[in-house]
């Protein structure tokens, strides 16, 4: 299933014994472009000091219709889970902390997007070997960022700054991003929503708020516009991605 990140970032959290509030944000790998946290909008059941974050693996379900996502643990279990500080990166050593508290196996130990497998599911209660904790402990650098964070940034191609980043669309089986949408209307009237892949992109700068791309900006306006309402339609985000690397 196809999803953007504004959809998410409106669907409500289902636990197993209740409702927990909703997505607040979406956290990133932007090395492998898999999305790795979901930020819980804790503020009607927490202390305003702490944020939690629910990792794909433990989600069961995603219900478009009724926009929500179902998670297989109950709110003492995601109350009682590490808390971050919104305000500071999150580090390797509080992600640790996290799969050792749900027993999951960790996903940076492998040469997949998740660890030694394709899909987030199959670290579920994964048992894991003492070798690898000690692997884990050398891999102390992590690559997360904030899809609210880079929804903005303008988009520097080759040659000029032709928009800004405004969605990214998401396949929840693996959970990586396979597109980038750029809205270019802060430089083109009725402006387009087109298309960039993960690897077109060559830098995020934090402090500049701007994503870097290989491509020149007549490359990037001959990609294909992203129809937001076919986004639900099987195959056309496959299509789309393919055309894009045919012509490339």
């Amino acid at each position: 299933m196809i999803i953007s990140s504004k959809q998410l970032t409106h669907f409500a959290i289902h636990a197993t014994d209740d409702k927990v509030g909703g997505i607040r944000d979406i956290l990133f790998d932007d090395e492998t472009y898999t999305v790795r946290y979901l930020v819980a909008d804790t503020n009607t059941w927490l202390p305003l000091s702490r944020k939690v974050v629910i990792s794909p693996i433990s989600v069961v379900n995603l219900d478009t219709d009724g926009g929500s996502i179902h998670i297989d643990m109950t709110v003492e279990t995601l109350k009682n889970s590490p808390s971050i500080d919104e305000h500071k990166p999150v580090s390797r050593e509080y992600e640790e902390n996290l799969f050792k508290y749900f027993g999951y196996g960790y996903y940076w130990i492998g040469p997949g997007s998740w660890g030694e497998f394709a899909h987030p599911n199959e670290l579920v209660e994964l048992q894991r070997q003492e070798k690898d904790d000690s692997t884990a402990i050398e891999n102390k650098e992590n690559h997360l960022r904030a899809c609210g964070e880079v929804t903005g940034y303008e988009v520097a191609t080759q040659t000029d700054n032709v928009g800004h980043i405004s969605n990214f669309i998401i396949d929840n089986n693996s959970w990586e991003i396979v597109a980038i949408v750029v809205d270019t209307n802060n430089w083109l009237p009725g402006g387009k929503h087109l298309a960039l892949l993960p690897s077109d992109i060559t830098n995020i700068d934090w402090a500049a708020h701007h994503v870097t791309v290989s491509l020149t900006q007549e490359a990037l306006m001959k990609r294909p516009e992203i129809d937001q309402d076919k986004l639900s339609e099987s195959g056309y985000i496959e299509a789309l991605c393919k055309d894009i690397k045919n012509a490339s």
